[in-house]
């Protein structure tokens, strides 16, 4: 059940990373930790990356812990550095999945301080003990990640479009997904399977990936795939089907394993399955799917790309870069076209180049708004698993907070107002805000241009 929602947010840290890169991603951890120190009043720990340059950082918040009458503030630490030895590497999105090794008392990463290089052939660290050395040695190979029980495993790509996974435990490179053709843009882990890994990429592909054994499960491309740069994915809570947006303008539903949409999911339901029986030696055959069952470039004006998507349970909210986050419904279900049919009496099916073969038809529900916000690979966030609030920056290192959905007690009017649910306006350095991830509702993260990262907490009624 949701918590209540927050009356706002107020700063409660800030920190500048030393690369001075652009920090283009940033994604919390779905563990839970407890802080080890404090008894029986133990806070929770929540860890998040972020991914600049060659540089990858995880950073450690300790949430707090409330009295009833006293609460402590959240506090932030850097937990681990990571540096990829490739001068031309460049990473834009990071995203925890899987697990790695068990170790010690805690899943949380360990407190290091010193930065861990990484990448190709080589993972070094400086001073590295010999069980460091030795793990680091054959870095490069897939490893058997299926009995593994440890805190999840951190994956980061960007230009060179290969996909490194670490393991944090270790302080190492543990896996390398190569088959992309150009930049990779963002990872998305599936949330009722953390083993299925998806990736977006510039070569206009997504890809499925098997993280226990290194399968490259399914394609998604072709014909009637994204005619430019994937820029972003969003799976639906249930791991089924998952959103993509592009260059092109558009974005398209695939189908993974939902009865309710067309689609090859029997094929690609049985890749799956096949990829945890396969080990990582054995050959495997790689699913291509090329037809989504739905597809729609209507949502944004052109000229204009797609660059943020996101489900919210049935519904789907998508910026591009006219200054507004727009929540929409994809007409798909019979009971969907009942109620398109309704609110548009009088429409008439002009586009019927694919004869209805992929859906295109959708419902416009709500805008928000917001002001300098017109330059790509900005990206917003929504609250997990309820989506409560929307978060979204701008040019301007401001943050908009809105109450997402409405409750029972909101009418009609209310509900469809762009003002209504405006919970509160943050402030950060004045560099552009690249992205922002919420952790429930309690606290939310912002990425900046200038290596900065500001963390607000929420202010209780």
């Amino acid at each position: 059940m949701a918590a209540a929602l927050p009356s706002g947010y107020r700063l409660s840290a800030s920190i500048k990373e030393a690369h001075e890169h652009p920090i283009y991603c940033v994604s919390f951890s779905p563990a839970d930790h407890k802080n080890e120190i404090g008894g029986s009043n133990k806070s929770a720990l929540k860890y998040f990356s972020t991914c600049a340059g060659q540089f990858v950082h995880i950073y450690e918040v300790d949430m707090g812990v409330s009295d009833g009458v006293n609460k402590q503030e959240k506090r932030i630490m850097v937990r681990q550095v990571f540096c990829d030895v490739d001068d031309e590497e460049e990473f834009y999105t990071c995203a925890f999945g899987s697990r790695g090794i068990t170790e010690g008392k805690s899943n949380a990463p360990n407190n290091k301080s010193k930065a861990i290089y990484f990448g190709g052939n080589q993972c070094k660290r400086s001073k590295g003990t010999k069980r460091q050395r030795k793990n680091d040695e054959d870095n490069s190979r897939i490893h058997d990640l299926s009995q593994r029980q440890g805190p999840p495993l951190l994956c980061v790509a960007g230009k060179r479009g290969i996909i490194k996974v670490i393991d944090t435990v270790l302080q190492s490179l543990v896996m390398t997904l190569l088959g992309h053709g150009d930049s990779v843009n963002d990872l998305k882990c599936c949330p009722t399977n953390e083993s299925l890994l998806l990736s977006a990429s510039k070569d206009h592909s997504i890809r499925l990936w098997n993280l226990q054994h290194g399968h490259m499960i399914a394609i998604f491309a072709g014909h009637d795939g994204h005619r430019g740069e994937v820029l972003s994915l969003s799976w639906h809570y249930s791991g089924t089907k998952f959103a993509s947006s592009a260059f092109d303008n558009t974005i398209k539903l695939w189908n993974v394993s939902d009865k309710l949409t067309t689609g090859q999911s029997e094929n690609i339901q049985a890749a799956i399955r096949k990829s945890f029986e396969m080990e990582h030696d054995d050959k495997f055959k790689t699913v291509i799917e090329q037809t989504p069952y739905f597809a729609t470039d209507s949502i944004h004006d052109l000229p204009g790309c797609v660059d943020c998507v996101q489900f919210v349970g049935d519904l789907i909210l998508s910026k591009s870069v006219q200054n507004v986050v727009v929540l929409w419904q994809p007409v798909v279900t019979n009971e969907d076209f009942q109620t398109f049919n309704t609110i548009y009496p009088n429409y008439i099916n002009e586009d019927r180049k694919n004869n209805d073969r992929i859906k295109s038809k959708v419902i416009f529900l709500r805008d928000f708004n917001v002001s300098n916000c017109d330059n790509w690979f900005i990206r917003f966030g929504s609250s997990s698993p309820y989506n409560e609030i929307l978060a979204m920056g701008n040019q301007n290192g401001e943050v908009k907070v809105w109450k997402l959905m409405g409750s029972e007690d909101d009418n009609d009017e209310e509900y469809f107002d762009v003002n209504e649910g405006l919970l509160c306006k943050l402030k950060t350095g004045g560099s552009t805000v690249r992205m922002v991830a919420i952790a429930g509702t309690e606290c939310i993260v912002a990425v900046c241009d200038d290596s900065s990262i500001w963390m607000f907490e929420a202010l209780e009624e």
